[in-house]
């Protein structure tokens, strides 16, 4: 729900979840799709079903290394003629009689007459025999063809985030090229005259660029096209001259600083000139300056200037934002119990989101130095999250852990 307070320069403030409500509810998903290599297509988004033109198994095949047998033939323990060999590959060519066997590999196929499998454990070698411990029964350690996947059958479907399982499954029936979702186009740049890209000197004053570098690796994650530039002059004419410019080639734009309400902070204004801002200020410590609106069907977010709350936010609204506009709809936020190391003082007015590590116990401890100390989350594994409140977690309590990465 919204966060009541009193009526300051970012307005009334939002809660999480509305900020993101908003936020998700005024952008609309990519249109268009390419065909990529199966091998270049993890994490993208199938554009539409996929169906399978063969068996898998094509063939019935051994399912263990052993002795290909007709299991009429070991209904008791017994002994048995081996008369040739099955590899993965290259089957025996023969068929298979009464009181025969066969030496066969994972994979290689069953030869006509076999009907199972013995484990090489359960037999012993006898010369040209093999002396079997245990009767045998009918299918026994054979993999059927189409056992896996028919033909017809939709292997994957519409939508689907594809992953080592889902390029693996493509990949055995054969197919070279899918279809999937374009990816959302998204630019990424600072704002600040002493914004300087790593690799060049810094002058008095200045200071290197690290939230493009770390929205940009949260972007990509999420699914974007990414496009990075240098950053934007510290002037409203400057910031609006290139939002203009950059609404019509992206599908979202992302740039950090000068969303707060001080003198020199340009962003709300400059969107609202151009475009229309949706949310000014969330109610979370850190990240409260966050700003989102539109030009046209762009989007466009300005984020805190301080890393640690442009990270954080990032995490937060950036990630899911991209993943809405890529049609991916599966979000899993990777979370676990832990008990706090210490007690933790409550906000009064708005949520806590506090960067953590974790030790060997799952004993959590805030490295949270401040909202312009980008090792309050290097040195984190992700953060917990405290609700507004005039209150304290003591020392012991459980929290939920949201994991990032």
């Amino acid at each position: 729900m919204t966060v009541m307070s009193k009526q300051t320069g970012f307005g009334t403030l939002l809660s999480t979840d509305d900020a993101l409500d908003t936020i998700l509810g005024k952008l609309r998903p990519v249109t268009g799709t390419e065909l990529v290599a199966v091998q270049d297509s993890d994490l993208r988004i199938l554009a539409e079903d996929v169906k399978s033109t063969l068996n898998v198994p094509a063939f019935d095949r051994a399912a263990m290394d052993g002795y290909a047998v007709r299991s009429e033939d070991l209904e008791e323990p017994g002994m048995l003629k081996i008369v040739g060999k099955a590899l993965a590959g290259k089957g025996f060519k023969g068929t298979l009689k009464r009181g025969e066997c066969i030496e066969i590999a994972t994979g290689a196929p069953m030869p006509k007459g076999a009907d199972a499998v013995v484990m090489v454990e359960n037999a012993q070698l006898v010369g040209q025999a093999v002396s079997f411990r245990s009767p045998v029964s009918k299918g026994e350690h054979v993999g059927f063809k189409a056992d896996d996947i028919s033909k017809g059958d939709v292997v994957l479907k519409r939508g689907t985030v594809m992953g080592p399982g889902q390029i693996a499954a493509i990949a055995i029936i054969g197919k070279a090229k899918i279809k999937v979702v374009k990816r959302p186009r998204v630019l990424i740049f600072t704002t600040g005259d002493e914004i300087v890209p790593p690799g060049k000197p810094l002058k008095p004053g200045q200071v290197y660029d690290c939230n493009s570098f770390a929205m940009l690796t949260v972007a990509r994650r999420a699914g974007a096209e990414v496009t990075y530039r240098p950053n934007v002059k510290d002037t409203s004419a400057s910031l609006k001259k290139v939002l203009t410019e950059s609404a019509a080639k992206f599908d979202l734009i992302v740039f950090s600083g000068g969303t707060s309400v001080g003198a020199r902070d340009y962003a709300r204004e400059a969107v609202a000139e151009v475009g229309k801002v949706h949310v000014h200020g969330v109610a979370i410590k850190p990240g409260k300056p966050v700003l989102f609106g539109q030009i046209k069907k762009c989007g466009v977010f300005g984020m805190p200037g301080y890393p640690t709350s442009c990270l954080l936010t990032a995490k937060l609204f950036i990630s899911p934002a991209i993943r809405h506009l890529a049609h991916n709809h599966f979000h899993e936020r990777r979370k676990k119990m832990v008990t706090l190391g210490h007690e933790v003082k409550q906000d009064k007015t708005k949520q806590l989101l506090l960067p953590v590590r974790v030790d060997d116990h799952d004993v959590a401890w805030s490295t949270f130095k401040g909202s312009g100390a980008i090792t309050s989350l290097s040195e984190s594994v992700g953060y917990i999250e405290i609700d507004a409140g005039d209150g304290v977690l003591a020392k012991g309590a459980e929290a939920v852990l949201r994991i990032i990465g």
